[in-house]
């Protein structure tokens, strides 16, 4: 372990967060799937029901097709997005595509799944549209797992969506569970749930793998000293520093 990677552990601990560290991005996935599946479980047990928030990109994947293959209640168990991308279903950025293709499958196909994206729908009047069918699930959320981008954007709240948008889509009092927001920094409009939505979640698991997002977390952490979220923060902290009891951080090199 390197002062850098013991350096971001600490922060995290000190934070009031878990800490999870694996040798590899193989092991790593493996934890967070049976975190996952502890907590699902546990649901299940305890209501009939469970629930699940997944983001996209390629970090989550191994941990999708070990999910996919768990012997457990599929079909009581409601699956949706942090985000996604305004872009129809087979398109290469779709988040629901990979969650379809990776997660949605073998056991796991039995779940039911609440996309983000609507075909027949603005993505101005997406939030309306898209609200009660999340307001929906099992609240809270049985589990979240989120991902983080070298910009400390988590779900797409990102950091330079205008001010606006990010404001209202990080404020605690916001009772929309859905956003849409306009990042120049990507090339299209992203729906997101909001800060308070995925702050209903019990656990929040951040999944991030590398030296350098290692490196973004630490410096986010350095920045809130604690604090809750302020606007010029990484939008991850407000993810955070919330009940960060309900946090656990799983990282790998």
């Amino acid at each position: 372990m390197t002062n850098q990677q013991r350096t971001t552990a600490e922060a995290v601990a000190a934070a009031g967060m878990g800490w999870h560290e694996a040798a590899d991005k193989s092991l790593l996935a493996t934890t967070v799937a049976t975190a996952v599946l502890e907590r699902l479980e546990a649901s299940l047990a305890q209501t009939g029901r469970a629930s699940l928030v997944v983001s996209g990109g390629s970090t989550p994947a191994p941990v999708f097709a070990l999910l996919a293959d768990a012997d457990i209640a599929w079909a009581n168990i409601t699956v949706t997005l942090a985000d996604e991308r305004w872009v129809p279903p087979g398109h290469a950025d779709s988040n629901e595509s990979l969650v379809r293709d990776t997660l949605l499958v073998n056991r796991a196909s039995a779940a039911t799944f609440v996309p983000l994206y609507r075909a027949d729908v603005d993505p101005e009047q997406a939030p309306g549209a898209v609200a009660p069918d999340v307001q929906a699930m099992l609240n809270p959320q049985t589990v979240v797992i989120l991902g983080m981008g070298g910009d400390g954007h988590t779900a797409s709240l990102f950091p330079d969506a205008p001010a606006a948008e990010l404001h209202s889509a990080m404020a605690l009092d916001n009772t929309d569970v859905v956003a849409i927001l306009h990042p120049p920094s990507v090339t299209q409009a992203r729906i997101s749930l909001t800060r308070a939505a995925l702050l209903q979640a019990g656990p929040r698991f951040l999944h991030i793998t590398g030296e350098d997002k290692s490196a973004v977390l630490l410096a986010a952490l350095n920045e809130a000293s604690g604090d809750a979220w302020q606007p010029g923060m990484a939008p991850v902290i407000g993810l955070l520093t919330e009940s960060p009891g309900d946090v656990a951080v799983f990282w790998s090199p």
